[in-house]
């Protein structure tokens, strides 16, 4: 179960802290440390996050790091080092880890309680999150029924446009409702 209030807040301000502290880290040792310090702080739920981290953030980062490794490689006609690049990659991972870690053991609304500008940015947030994932699956279930084959990623960009024309009348629209929602409850 979630946390009482007070832990809730600890674990969210802290989380602050560290992830500011580690996007100012540019040391691969000292990422690595953190990481570590991570796994261990966080042990529960290890692998579940672990997956998390490499299905959601780890394709883009590594992907942008190796581009800008062969980038300076093609530029400088000599491999630059890959320290850099690691912690560039490194960095966002251990960011993410530490947040999916906290997120689950932290109840947001009782934590940002004694703020009440902060509640009501986390339901704006939450209420686009839920938009954007109706928009997705939506979008994809229409192009599953449009085509005989399976969707490729080239349907998909050509069919970006009308999706994001669509995401941002919705999420207009959401943020408009969900803000007369909140002035009708005297927010």
């Amino acid at each position: 179960m979630w946390a009482e209030p007070r832990r809730s807040r600890a674990l969210v301000l802290g989380w602050i802290g560290v992830a500011f502290a580690i996007s100012a880290t540019t040391d691969l040792r000292v990422l690595a440390a953190c990481a570590l310090a991570s796994a261990l702080a966080f042990r529960r739920g290890l692998w579940r996050n672990l997956r998390r981290v490499g299905r959601t953030v780890m394709p883009l980062t590594v992907g942008l790091s190796g581009a800008s490794w062969l980038y300076l490689w093609v530029i400088q006609r000599a491999p630059p080092a890959v320290g850099p690049f690691a912690a560039l990659a490194l960095r966002p991972a251990v960011i993410a880890f530490l947040s999916f870690a906290v997120l689950e053991r932290a109840n947001l609304f009782r934590a940002f309680e004694p703020w009440p500008v902060l509640t009501r940015l986390l339901v704006i947030t939450l209420a686009q999150i839920h938009a954007l994932r109706l928009l997705a699956s939506d979008s994809l279930e229409g192009l599953r029924s449009r085509l005989v084959r399976k969707p490729r990623a080239l349907d998909v960009v050509r069919g970006a446009g009308g999706i994001s024309a669509a995401l941002f009348t919705l999420a207009a629209r959401n943020a408009r409702d969900i803000g007369d929602a909140m002035r009708s409850r005297g927010f």
